[in-house]
């Protein structure tokens, strides 16, 4: 076939090594072009087969996750009537960052020897898709909030004239008075990704769900050392197995842990938490700077978007990743087994699902909801901890 050639070199003919028979000494030739290999970066040929993986199956549980994102922001919390009881349950969050890790590390490529090299060209491949996000989004901010539209009365909650007031916006709560200051730190929040513990108060929630990009840009900077590290103790089964078990209840020891310290959170009594009517007073509000409501609001928002303990999940997916290489179930005689170990966890997440949309809806005082603690089962308590709970129970 025709070859095309990738490099070219101009010179002296002269200069290339020849033998006394005048012909050219292959061996070091492409030193003395200039075009060797880069040792760094040569990766090295191995004929080890790899783990069989099905991304087929793969790709389609991401589109699952991708569709029941869409569901859970698309409408009102009226709009799909008791199917919104599954917003309580967002476990696909925690499924993505999953399988982020595992699908990194599944290919068992090389250990990575340019990191910061390796994370810039992860990021080059995801930014473009970003910028056009927080392009967009700052499009929609501006229309929304300009200076003629700005009210430098910052409020930690919604007011009940809200929603009739038109467009408007207020401050951060590190600029309550500025329009610029707010839209400055924004930008520059959202485009270096930082979004998230402890920046956010320093900017809006111009993509609001941005939060995500900004979580998974940590997993890219981690990922390069983790992998290599967990590369050393390939075929390790038992480490890693203990490892993962280990992650797992570090998960469950924060997750107990954060509910417990937090459970109690006061609301900002937009409620009666008698009879849940909405309360129209805002003097009736418990919002004033520093107050109970206020603070435990924002210590959980603080604990939502605290990046570390959201990396655990991308963690316990790449080391799943090594132990499905030591293991490799899908060449094993017994593979049928681990199809029907998936089928059981699908029901599973069926049945769950079943029985959590007919159970009442959140807003009747005179009907428990199953699965639910007390603390955050009614709309007379605290959003953040009934959020709260849906995240750990996610």
């Amino acid at each position: 076939p025709l070859k095309w050639p990738s490099k070219w070199w101009f010179g002296d003919e002269e200069d290339l090594p020849k033998t006394k028979t005048n012909k050219y000494i292959r061996v070091g030739l492409a030193d003395k072009l200039g075009i060797g290999v880069d040792e760094e970066i040569e990766a090295p040929i191995s004929r080890e087969i790899k783990a069989r993986i099905d991304w087929g199956v793969i790709n389609g549980f991401r589109f699952v996750l991708a569709c029941y994102v869409m569901f859970m922001h698309i409408g009102s919390n009226t709009s799909w009537g008791n199917f919104d009881n599954l917003r309580g349950w967002p476990w696909h969050v925690h499924c993505f960052f999953t399988l982020g890790g595992f699908s990194m590390a599944s290919p068992m490529n090389p250990s990575i020897k340019k990191k910061f090299s390796y994370f810039l060209a992860r990021i080059g491949n995801m930014y473009p898709m970003y910028t056009m996000a927080l392009f967009l989004g700052l499009i929609n901010l501006l229309v929304v909030c300009r200076p003629s539209t700005f009210d430098p009365e910052f409020h930690w909650d919604g007011q009940p004239d809200d929603k009739s007031r038109g467009f408007f916006c207020e401050g951060t709560p590190a600029t309550k008075t500025s329009w610029w200051g707010s839209l400055i730190l924004t930008i520059i929040s959202y485009i270096f990704g930082v979004a998230v513990t402890p920046i956010w108060s320093l900017s809006w929630f111009m993509g609001y769900y941005l939060w995500f990009s900004s979580m998974y840009y940590q997993c890219l900077a981690i990922f390069p050392a983790t992998y290599n590290y967990f590369l050393t103790k390939r075929k390790q089964t038992r480490f890693l197995i203990k490892i993962m078990l280990g992650l797992q209840g570090l998960n469950a020891v924060i997750l107990v842990a954060s509910w417990v310290a937090m459970k109690n959170g006061p609301s900002y009594n937009h409620y009666n938490s008698e009879t849940g009517e909405a309360v129209e007073d805002p003097d009736e509000y418990d919002n004033a700077y520093g107050s109970d409501p206020v603070v435990y609001n924002a210590v959980i928002l603080s604990f939502y978007l605290f990046p570390p303990f959201w990396t655990i999940y991308f963690i316990i997916g790449g080391v799943l990743a090594f132990i499905y290489d030591a293991y490799r179930p899908a060449e094993r005689h017994n593979a049928w087994i681990w199809g029907y170990v998936a089928d059981a966890c699908t029901l599973i997440q069926i049945a769950l699902s079943i029985t959590l949309i007919y159970q009442p809806k959140y807003d009747d005082p005179e009907q428990t909801r199953w699965f639910r603690p007390s603390d955050a089962d009614y709309i007379g308590d605290s959003s953040t901890v009934g959020c709260l709970w849906d995240n750990l129970a996610g």
